[in-house]
């Protein structure tokens, strides 16, 4: 949409009245928007969208009520049948269940399928065929599709079936080697959807600079992350998924976010909502969720200053000769923090005994990593003086600078604890390594036993 275009229409807004043409407006927008490949991106309809109270129908009937409300990018989840064909079904677990009533099975044939939908269901899930047609008679519809088996294999199948669709199919990648072979296959739009990625930020970040991506498509725990932003600076737009709350849309945006997978909420919804003036970002689940993390993080972090027992600690003195490393170089102690070179995905640094051990200690983490991964503290016990993956806490790691409080408690007293800093090589620095706890005549003052 042209910027003339663009003030034409605001301006007939302004001039019928805001709330009562903003639905058509914000449609008219993700239209437009659609056609033109703007950076702006619209609504995706998870599973077809809502329908009846139901989701994850794949139906006919979803794609019918929500192409009505006026979403025109349809995401849908494809199976593959026992005889090789695509129907509309997330899988043959839980899925075949909800939608027939039957047990989880083996993939059945499209006949059997088809005959299920028709004895079985409430709603008409659709085949790859009639999906298409569906999409034929909907020319303002785009697909977007979700294979979670035999991904590559089915847009093969796709590609060669219904060409014809190419142009009006945008294919949901999950692993970056996917990428050249799904471009091969005649696709010119891709998504890179990351629930099944296990990389970080920057290893996400690099792969999207070598790609040339309609979107990236996230769950809430990356979008509360660094990565939204980042991506909106090399100008690659980003959905979250699954949201149906105002609020938490809200919220979202405030991280960076573009757009989302929705079940229900409908842009003209959406509009209704901001014209009520009812609901901020304060109402957001997620956003709830997150403000209760940072407030159990500071109170523990206050709580962490009156453990006056104190078992081990970086400093002047630490006996940097001292300590067992795996998959780590240039180690080196500097003003009281330690820098290291994590050279594979499993490093480690093995301390030396703690002093005076107890069952119960805190650990008090500053730390810097070059990647989004996950920290764990493995711990050794009087009974048990081998590490194993059974005696271990994990925290979640951004990029960066990282204050993290782990509470560990053992039946036996801890005697030693290893620092795995992350799950990704590069340059770390950890600022502080601290383990305390609360001396044991305390403990009743402080409510602790």
């Amino acid at each position: 949409m042209g910027l003339r275009a663009f003030s034409g229409l605001a301006a007939r807004c302004v001039c019928l009245g805001f709330r009562a043409v903003m639905p058509v407006f914000l449609l008219l927008l993700a239209n437009e928007a659609l056609s033109q490949g703007a950076l702006q991106r619209p609504r995706i309809a998870h599973a077809g969208g809502q329908f009846n109270g139901a989701t994850y129908t794949n139906s006919l009937e979803a794609l019918d009520r929500n192409y009505g409300a006026g979403f025109r990018a349809f995401e849908i989840d494809l199976s593959f049948t026992s005889d090789g064909e695509l129907v509309c079904l997330h899988d043959w677990g839980e899925s075949f269940t909800r939608s027939f009533g039957l047990p989880p099975t083996s993939p059945v044939s499209l006949l059997e399928f088809e005959r299920l939908v028709r004895e079985r269901s409430q709603v008409d899930k659709c085949t790859l065929d009639s999906l298409m047609r569906w999409l034929v008679a909907h020319e303002e519809a785009f697909l977007v599709t979700d294979i979670k088996e035999r991904n590559l294999e089915a847009l093969a199948h796709i590609s060669a079936e219904h060409p014809q669709a190419l142009s009006r199919t945008i294919p949901q990648i999950y692993q970056p080697a996917e990428y050249q072979v799904v471009k091969s296959l005649g696709y010119d739009e891709l998504i890179w959807t990351l629930y099944l990625y296990s990389g970080g930020t920057q290893s996400a970040l690099n792969y999207v600079r070598e790609m040339d991506l309609w979107a990236v498509t996230m769950n809430t725990e990356r979008a509360e992350g660094e990565l939204p932003n980042l991506l909106q600076q090399l100008g690659v737009p980003t959905y979250v998924h699954t949201i149906n709350e105002y609020a938490d849309l809200l919220y979202l945006r405030t991280r960076g976010i573009d757009e989302i997978y929705t079940d229900s909420l409908s842009l003209e919804r959406e509009a209704e909502l901001a014209g009520s003036g009812l609901f901020t970002q304060d109402d957001s689940t997620i956003y709830r969720a997150k403000k209760e993390r940072d407030a159990v993080k500071a109170e523990s972090i206050t709580r962490f200053a009156t453990l006056n027992e104190l078992h081990f600690t970086l400093g002047p003195n630490f006996p940097a000769a001292d300590v067992t490393t795996n998959q780590i170089s240039e180690l080196d102690l500097n003003q009281g923090g330690l820098e290291f070179i994590a050279t594979g995905n499993d490093p480690y640094i093995r301390f030396p005994s703690l002093r005076n051990p107890v069952e119960e200690i805190v650990i008090h983490v500053l730390l810097e990593a070059p990647d989004s991964s996950a920290l764990e503290v493995f711990y050794a016990t009087e009974e048990e003086p081998a590490f194993s993956e059974a005696r271990r806490a994990s925290k979640r790691l951004r990029v960066g600078r990282n204050e993290l409080i782990i509470n560990i408690s053992a039946p036996s007293p801890v005697i030693g604890v290893r620092l795995d800093p992350g799950r990704v090589a590069g340059p770390y620095r950890v600022e502080k390594f601290e383990v305390r706890s609360k001396a044991r005549s305390w403990a009743r003052f402080f409510g602790w036993d």
